[in-house]
């Protein structure tokens, strides 16, 4: 597919349109290519759902740079304050947890002392520090 402009005659805003028409056109294209080709709906669901191994995103608030370390992986072991995940590409990885963590179970608030092997979760820390947020289900 080609697109021809002439952009001496053209305005700026007729530039934009035929840009944005481009890239429609384009993404449509990747969307009849088939699903692995084009971007997902939602990058969020896509980057941080079931698929994720592991993640760092660094975020400046307020002049603060964070540095937040995300990992998923079904719980191997846990002993007091420390949580073992087997990550999806076999990376197992021990994650200390802070004792004022906020953990869940399927979106409802439970104890450290709650989380079992086996259970799925998704453990978020800023940096080195230990995890400040456990998000664990049965699944």
């Amino acid at each position: 597919m080609t697109i021809s402009v002439d952009n001496a005659r053209m305005p700026k805003k007729g530039i934009a349109v035929w840009t944005v028409a481009a890239l429609l056109a384009l993404n449509g294209a990747l969307l009849a290519e088939g699903a692995g080709v084009a971007l997902p709906g939602s990058l969020g669901t896509y980057f941080f759902g079931p698929k994720l191994v592991r993640a760092e995103v660094l975020v400046k608030d307020g002049g603060v740079l964070h540095d937040y370390r995300v990992d998923r992986g079904v719980i191997r072991a846990k002993s007091p304050g420390t949580l073992s995940l087997l990550e999806r590409d076999g990376s197992v990885v021990s994650i200390a947890v802070a004792p004022t963590a906020a953990i869940t179970l399927d979106g409802r608030p439970i104890g450290f002392s709650a989380l079992r092997r086996q259970m799925v979760a998704t453990v978020i820390r800023d940096g080195d520090s230990p995890a400040i947020e456990v998000r664990a289900s049965l699944k």
